[in-house]
Parts: C-alpha cells; sequence; structure tokens
C-alpha cells in the first residue's frame, strides 16, 4: 500500500506541474501587462548574478586550460588541444557548471520568496486584487529565465576563453596567440556555439524557474515548509539539468 500511495503522490505531482505549465501558458498574453515584474526579475537574473557568474567562468576557463595541457602529448598538435578545451567550455563546462550554480542561487530563493507569500496568504491576497498568481509570480520569472540565462552563458563562455587565453599564451606561454586561435577556429562550428550559449542555457533556465516556482506554490507548514521548498526546488533542478543536458546534447548535437 504504501508504494501504491508513493506512486498515486508522484503522478498527481507530475500532473500539478504541467497544470502549472498550462497556467503559464495561458498568462502570456498579458504580458505587457506584467511588465514592472518582469523587469525586477531580469535585473535579479543577471545583475546579482554576474558576481558568481564571472568567478565560475573564470575559473572552469583556467581549469579546463591546466587539464588540457596536462593531459596533452607532444603527438598531439597544441591547436588541438585547445579546440577540445574551447568545445569542452562553450558546450559543457560553462552552461552546465554554471546552471546548477544558479538553481541553488536563483531556484532556492525563488522557492523561499513564493513559499514566504503562500504560508502568509499573499497569494490569496493577490486574488482579491483581480490579480493572477501564476501571471504575476510565475510567468515574469519563466520570461526571466529564458532570457538572461543565456546572456550569462554568453558573457560566462566568453569571460572563459579570455581566462583560458591569458593561463596559456600569457602566463605559461604554452601556446603563442597565433596557436591559440588556430585552435579556436580549428573545425567551429557555430551551431556548437548557439547550442552551448543559447538552446541549452535556455532550457535550465526555463527547468530553475518552473521547478523553482512550483515548490514554493505548494508550500505547506510554516517556517520548516519554506526550508523544505527551497531544498526541493535545488535538488529537483539539478537533477532535471543534468538528465537534459544529456538528452539536449544526444538530440541535437
Amino acid at each position: 500500500m504504501n508504494i501504491w500511495r508513493r506512486s498515486l503522490r508522484f503522478f498527481a505531482l507530475i500532473s500539478d506541474f504541467f497544470d502549472l505549465l498550462v497556467r503559464v501558458v495561458r498568462s502570456i498574453p498579458s504580458t505587457w501587462f506584467y511588465r514592472r515584474q518582469i523587469i525586477e526579475q531580469l535585473y535579479v537574473f543577471s545583475v546579482k548574478t554576474l558576481p558568481v557568474t564571472s568567478v565560475i567562468a573564470i575559473f572552469v576557463g583556467l581549469g579546463a586550460m591546466v587539464q588540457g595541457v596536462y593531459q596533452s602529448t607532444s603527438l598531439v598538435p597544441r591547436e588541438a588541444v585547445i579546440s577540445t578545451v574551447f568545445k569542452s567550455c562553450i558546450i559543457e563546462l560553462c552552461p552546465i557548471v554554471l546552471s546548477l550554480v544558479l538553481a541553488g542561487k536563483l531556484g532556492a530563493s525563488l522557492a523561499a520568496e513564493v513559499g514566504s507569500m503562500k504560508i502568509t496568504e499573499q497569494i490569496d491576497a493577490l486574488w482579491t486584487m483581480s490579480l493572477e498568481p501564476v501571471g504575476f509570480l510565475v510567468l515574469p520569472r519563466i520570461i526571466a529565465g529564458l532570457i538572461m540565462l543565456p546572456t550569462m552563458a554568453i558573457f560566462a563562455n566568453l569571460l572563459a576563453m579570455v581566462s583560458a587565453f591569458i593561463a596559456s599564451s600569457v602566463v605559461a606561454r604554452w601556446t603563442s596567440p597565433q596557436e591559440f586561435y588556430d585552435g579556436l577556429v580549428m573545425g567551429f562550428k557555430s551551431f556548437e556555439i548557439l547550442f552551448g550559449s543559447v538552446i541549452k542555457p535556455a532550457a535550465f533556465g526555463l527547468i530553475i524557474t518552473t521547478v523553482g516556482s512550483f515548490f514554493g506554490l505548494r508550500t505547506t507548514g510554516g517556517a520548516k515548509g519554506v526550508g523544505e521548498s527551497a531544498t526541493a526546488a535545488v535538488v529537483v533542478s539539478s537533477v532535471l539539468i543534468v538528465i537534459f543536458d544529456y538528452y539536449l546534447g544526444k538530440l541535437l548535437l
């Protein structure tokens, strides 16, 4: 019986999640009405995440370059090593590391904020003011995630490549600037930039904001419930990011 109950709860959870997505889609025609909330969330997803994004990007580039140099041999051209580091950072490392960290930062704060509003009955108050809670709270966050996660990923990828260039060509002098450039253009495909800088971050941004909002709206039980919702949002969004990372690569690359 316990297994059946858990199964029913799981499928009910999935049903509620897709119901939230449907309500978000229905709120899209009212996007202009919620423009103020959208601008506020764009600020939160960009300016407030810029420091952590910069630190992540710099050390992802440095770490990838160090590992590339360490694992290379004299039989492998240096341009090939640079090309491998470049594609690894752009397609995989920067998008997923950045998204996992932001899932902890933004996902938790989003779930906690919405959950606090739920237990203090502020969401019920929105109905009395003729404001649809999903449109007022969830839609602006999803739009901000879809716009700013790719923007932050583009910035992170650029910063990672700059740090990798400094590590290999300026500090260690392992490659010349010309060799570094030749490595960047070796086997270059424009779709790889689009995939790693726009498509994957947009999907991850949708996951972070939707999952965080979902668990925030389901918060019960006071302060303890807020903490549980924040934890659940981080765990579930992180797991979904890793899963979607695999399937997006398998389907599109």
